[in-house]
């Protein structure tokens, strides 16, 4: 709590009076319904979420979730927290209540965690960054591919948008899952095996893997799979289709193989690229680092790195370590392996 003032801060867990904060923060937003948030904040493998809240005459006027992550190859424990959905009340801007919310959420003992990450956009990075000592590790790792002629033509003139080809040449599909549960025993094993090459990163275990892609109320993602003549998964690929930034897009959540496996991911992808063109994709977005071990995959299929400047919107990635043991998460070279997976938003 901070007394003596008209706002309180709190931390508090998910219980009806969340429900009520996101009704009134975020009003009419389909991405905070209350399925979606259970889902989200309730059903999370890792454990349950925090939220610094504050509160003016008992009714939320701001608010940061805090939704716990598992985090593989992280100093320390690995216990985290992303923090997502930042919001202050228009009517108590400017008076520092972020920054109150903020240091609460950093508080490791209130926390119970080592690590607070997230993904700043270009109104919450300056706190972040510079009032709440983010690491700033640059922009999130976007990359694009373009599917049809209509989404680079568009951007010429919109009268140009009407030319409508596909970029791309039809390329063989692999089976699909139906079976969150057969996906989730087969994903397992997989992440287990190159876990330890991807750095830091949310432990993408097969329970995690079923709730993200397979329990999320109300969206279809598409996860397809390679295997060996075993009958061992080697490499998969989810996908997601959706309208937003005005254009149709392919959002590819995930792409994962073990190194040995790199070409065929490639071929993966582009069966997969190949498909949601067919299905009016003008584009395929995705996140990975550089330095990552699928990185080479995503090139190969066309993937090319889009600059801050042609970016729709501006996301950043950032990290802070809550403890001294976990001070490597936020040093400046520390390797971070983030996708669309890791959004709040995808």
């Amino acid at each position: 709590m901070f007394p003596g003032s008209a706002i309180d801060v709190s931390l508090r867990d998910y219980d009806d009076s969340i429900l009520e904060a996101y009704r009134v923060l975020f009003p009419g937003d389909p991405d905070k319904s209350p399925e979606l948030l259970k889902w989200r904040f309730h059903a999370n493998p890792h454990g349950p979420a925090r939220f610094a809240i504050a509160t003016r005459d008992d009714g939320a006027v701001g608010m940061i979730a805090l939704v716990p992550t598992a985090l593989g190859n992280a100093p320390g424990t690995g216990r985290g927290y992303q923090a997502i959905d930042t919001v202050v009340d228009r009517s108590c801007q400017g008076q520092g209540l972020f920054v109150k919310m903020g240091l609460l959420a950093q508080d490791a003992a209130m926390l119970g965690g080592e690590v607070l990450w997230g993904f700043p956009n270009a109104n919450a990075s300056p706190g972040w960054y510079r009032k709440l000592g983010w690491t700033n590790f640059g922009p999130a790792p976007l990359l694009m591919r373009p599917l049809r002629s209509s989404f680079l033509l568009g951007r010429v003139h919109p009268k140009l948008r009407s030319i409508d080809l596909p970029l791309i040449r039809r390329h063989a599909s692999f089976p699909a899952y139906n079976s969150g549960t057969e996906f989730a025993s087969d994903a397992d094993r997989l992440w287990r095996r190159i876990a330890p090459q991807f750095g830091i990163a949310v432990n993408r275990s097969g329970e995690w893997l079923r709730w993200r892609l397979f329990d999320k109320p109300g969206t279809n993602y598409r996860c397809v799979g390679m295997k060996s003549d075993g009958g061992q998964l080697e490499a998969f690929v989810a996908t997601k289709l959706a309208a937003k930034h005005g254009a149709r897009l392919c959002y590819v959540m995930e792409a994962l193989a073990a190194p040995v496996q790199s070409a065929d991911l490639t071929a993966m992808l582009l069966g997969e690229l190949s498909r949601a063109a067919r299905q009016g994709a003008e584009a395929a977005l995705a996140w990975c680092p550089r330095w990552a071990p699928n990185y080479a995959a995503y090139r190969r299929a066309g993937f090319l790195p889009v600059p801050p400047r042609l970016r729709p919107i501006e996301i950043n990635f950032g990290a802070r370590a809550l403890t001294q043991e976990s001070a490597r998460a936020a040093a400046a070279d520390a390797r971070w392996y983030v996708s669309f997976l890791d959004s709040d938003t995808n």
